[in-house]
């Protein structure tokens, strides 16, 4: 017969954030993941006080624009609501976002879009001004081009990586 050993050792979690959605955690043993992100945009707010932070994946700028899809029901799909309500969330559950590390990455030109019909370029452009609104700077931000990338969060470091399909990765 063997014995347990009372070894207190953490399991690493993963936790994906598909598009339109937000994740919010303060467990040391997460790290939140955003795939794929091509002309939508992933947003990490991680706040080394609290030991708390979350990713936003949102896909478009403006949801008064949303073409038959009622923002009300997705508000996490677009910049103008989905930064809000994401701040919003944090800040319940001790996050300050003035002292948190921001870290940006998506807004690709996907399928050769130009001009009005850049949507990356559109949601960055949004996403910029409503975190002006709040007095925000982003941290490091990996944005255009025509590569999707993925974002990750490691809450109990506050470290993220951006990875960028076919160019390696980035730690920040």
């Amino acid at each position: 017969m063997g014995y347990l050993h009372n070894h207190c050792q953490a399991v690493a979690r993963m936790t994906a954030v598909n598009a339109s959605a937000m994740k919010i955690s303060r467990n040391p043993v997460d790290t939140l993941v955003a795939f794929s992100i091509g002309a939508g945009v992933g947003v990490a707010i991680h706040d080394p006080v609290c030991g708390a932070g979350g990713i936003l994946n949102f896909l478009l700028p403006d949801s008064t624009q949303a073409n038959g899809v009622d923002p009300a029901r997705v508000p996490l799909m677009f910049a103008d609501t989905g930064l809000p309500a994401f701040i919003t969330a944090l800040a319940r559950q001790g996050v300050q976002p003035a002292r948190s590390k921001i870290v940006v990455a998506g807004g690709a030109h996907i399928m050769n879009q130009t001009g009005m019909f850049n949507i990356g370029q559109k949601n960055l452009a949004a996403l910029k001004a409503r975190l002006d609104t709040y007095g925000l700077k982003i941290h490091h931000e990996n944005s255009g081009g025509n590569s999707s990338r993925s974002l990750s969060l490691e809450i109990a470091t506050g470290c993220s990586s951006i990875q960028i399909f076919g160019e390696g990765q980035e730690r920040v």
